[in-house]
């Protein structure tokens, strides 16, 4: 499924450091990101909680299903 709205390949200044941190955490700047970069000021937030997500006291395993759990409760493909 593509997005909606177009990615947000080069980001208002205030979003380059984020662009930058997420680079260096993953090897790429999330879809995700790209799409939020629409709004600024929804992003910091975003990357907070995402990182809790990620660097969190859950293995990948256990993260995963959480993943898949929500998904399903939510009536989501994933």
């Amino acid at each position: 499924m593509s997005a909606r709205l177009p990615y947000v390949e080069d980001p208002p200044p205030e979003l380059v450091p984020v662009y930058e941190e997420t680079k260096k955490a993953t090897g790429r700047v999330l879809n995700i990101t790209r799409l939020m970069a629409h709004h600024p000021p929804t992003v910091a937030p975003f990357q907070a909680w995402y990182r809790t997500t990620r660097e969190g006291p859950l293995d990948l395993r256990l993260r995963q299903l959480a993943y898949v759990k929500t998904s399903q409760l939510n009536r989501c493909e994933y």
